[in-house]
């Protein structure tokens, strides 16, 4: 099933529903310069709930990105599987409310209408390694950690 463009976050915690769907590389402009036109499309699953007593969307991703290794500047493709639960706040009051019970709650507010393909692209861009690298030993300039 391919999601809509935009939707309500809150209605969409609220009502427990879901939905999945995958992006192509021009659907995500702030990582273009890390996809191929090879790459196999960004997939996405996305659920509504609760938890805790707030509104929650339950996010996973599957995607496939090249990074520049900067140790030796070439490219290599890099896995992310990531899974995120963010609660979904009413407006900005709510939001620092929680934020000043829990300071590390992973919240967003419900500004309608929430494009997905941006949440999907945040989430990515915030897993991105700071100094991207080959693993140990598969670095062709010969480093060695």
């Amino acid at each position: 099933m391919s999601a809509p463009a935009l939707l309500d976050a809150l209605r969409f915690a609220r009502s427990g529903g879901s939905l999945e769907g995958e992006l192509r590389v021009d659907e995500l402009p702030r990582l273009r310069d890390n996809l191929t036109s090879d790459d196999v499309a960004v997939q996405y699953y996305i659920a509504g709930g609760s938890e805790a007593g707030r509104p929650v969307l339950r996010l996973r991703i599957d995607a496939r990105l090249w990074l520049t290794c900067q140790r030796c500047l070439e490219r290599f493709p890099e896995r992310f599987e990531l899974s995120n639960v963010l609660s979904v706040a009413r407006d900005e009051a709510e939001l620092e409310r929680w934020e000043s019970e829990d300071p590390l709650v992973d919240a967003l507010v419900a500004e309608a209408p929430l494009d997905v393909a941006s949440l999907v692209e945040d989430e990515i861009i915030l897993s991105l390694p700071v100094s991207p690298r080959h693993e140990d030993g598969r670095c062709g300039a010969g480093f060695q950690a």
